[in-house]
């Protein structure tokens, strides 16, 4: 009984250190696109759903997989890749750019390295919330929701571009076991905003 009592004891202790150590690194992560940004009030996070399969997009849009980021989604063109770096981290974006060569619709990703990624496979609905609230405090972000992207939990907020506040900027970041996913919009209604969101899929290895 002794020996099943320190075995229990030890495996919640390396479930809390892995956490601290996930959530540690998050707190350290630049992952924005230079924008600080405010807007819909905290809500409770409801529990990941199902992913869907089947996918509605755009009429004219098309699907863009990027294998090695391990997602898939529907744009208005062909996007292209940029990649940012800082003191405190490195993440891709790919993106669109409307008819006055400004963003519209992109996909940014941190992606976790192999031992983050072993931490965070055990992770259950408090902790992924933990990591997010974590997320929105490094972006300075006071207001933000929670919610689900293709069954996935995330955080949801508005603000303005950072070079054109007129600009309203719409973004969900959206946590999985391998990295977190910033799906942003430029300019756009939020009803398309929306159907860009729906068509978002993360690869089934991202969720193993």
């Amino acid at each position: 009984m002794e020996n099943q009592e320190t075995t229990r004891k030890k495996n919640r202790f390396d479930m809390k250190r892995s956490f601290r150590r996930i959530s540690a690194i998050i707190a350290t992560m630049a992952f924005t696109t230079g924008l600080v940004a405010c807007g819909s009030s905290q809500s409770t996070a409801p529990s990941a759903n199902k992913a869907t399969s089947s996918v509605t997009a755009p009429q004219g849009w098309k699907k863009f997989t990027s294998k090695n980021l391990g997602y898939s989604v529907y744009f208005p063109g062909v996007p292209e890749k940029d990649t940012y770096k800082d003191p405190t981290g490195a993440y891709a974006r790919y993106s669109t750019v409307n008819d006055k060569d400004h963003i519209n619709y992109a996909v940014s990703v941190t992606k976790f390295t192999r031992k983050q990624v072993e931490d965070s496979k055990g992770f259950n609905d408090a902790q992924k919330r933990k990591v997010l609230t974590n997320v929105a405090r490094l972006l300075q972000i006071d207001k933000y929701s929670f919610t689900t992207v293709d069954g996935h939990m995330a955080i949801s907020y508005t603000g303005h571009d950072s070079e054109d506040s007129s600009v309203i900027m719409r973004r969900e970041v959206v946590y999985s076991s391998t990295g977190l996913y910033g799906l942003e919009s430029f300019g756009t209604s939020s009803s398309e905003y929306k159907q860009f969101v729906d068509t978002f899929r993360l690869s089934e290895d991202t969720q193993k």
